[in-house]
C-alpha cells in the first residue's frame, strides 16, 4: 500500500515536469495594466546589497530571458548564521512612481524558505520588482529582479 502511494506520488511529480503544474492553477495577476503604465522609478532603485548580514534573496524563476504567458515566480531566501526568515516580514514592491506594494497579492505563496507562485501573469514589458525579507533578529535583506515579458497578459 505504501509502495503504491509512493508510486502515484512519483507519477504526479513526473507529470508536473512534462506538463507544467502551473497550468492547473488559476494565475494571479501580479501587476495590472494600469500599474504598468505608471512612470518608471527614477534611478537604479533602492539598496540592492545588504549592509548587514541579513538574509540573502535569490531569484529562481522566471529565467532572465523574455517570457510569454503565465510563468512561475520563485525566490529562495538564504538565512545567515542559521537565523530563520520571518515570512510576515516579506515585502514585494513594484518599482514605479509611486511604488506599488504587491505583497498582498503574493502573500499566500510566501514561506520562510522563499516565494513559490506557480502561475503569475503581468503585462508585456520590463518590470523591476524589489523583494525585502527580515530575519528573526531584525536583519534585512533586499534584492531586485526584472521580469521581461513579451506579448500581452
Amino acid at each position: 500500500m505504501i509502495k503504491a502511494a509512493l508510486f502515484r506520488a512519483g507519477l504526479l511529480a513526473t507529470a508536473c515536469v512534462w506538463a507544467p503544474c502551473a497550468l492547473a492553477v488559476e494565475p494571479i495577476r501580479l501587476i495590472t495594466q494600469e500599474e504598468a503604465s505608471l512612470p518608471a522609478a527614477a534611478g537604479p532603485g533602492g539598496q540592492t546589497r545588504n549592509v548587514t548580514r541579513g538574509p540573502g534573496i535569490d531569484a529562481v524563476a522566471p529565467p532572465p530571458v523574455a517570457i510569454n504567458g503565465p510563468f512561475r515566480l520563485a525566490v529562495r531566501f538564504k538565512p545567515r548564521n542559521g537565523i530563520p526568515i520571518d515570512p510576515a516580514s516579506v515585502r514585494v514592491t513594484y518599482r514605479r512612481q509611486p511604488a506599488v506594494d504587491l505583497t498582498h497579492r503574493i502573500k499566500a505563496f510566501v514561506t520562510a524558505d522563499g516565494i513559490e507562485a506557480p502561475a503569475v501573469i503581468v503585462p508585456a514589458g520590463k518590470h523591476l520588482i524589489e523583494i525585502e525579507a527580515t530575519d528573526k533578529e531584525g536583519r534585512v535583506g533586499r534584492s531586485q529582479m526584472t521580469l521581461a515579458v513579451e506579448g500581452g497578459n
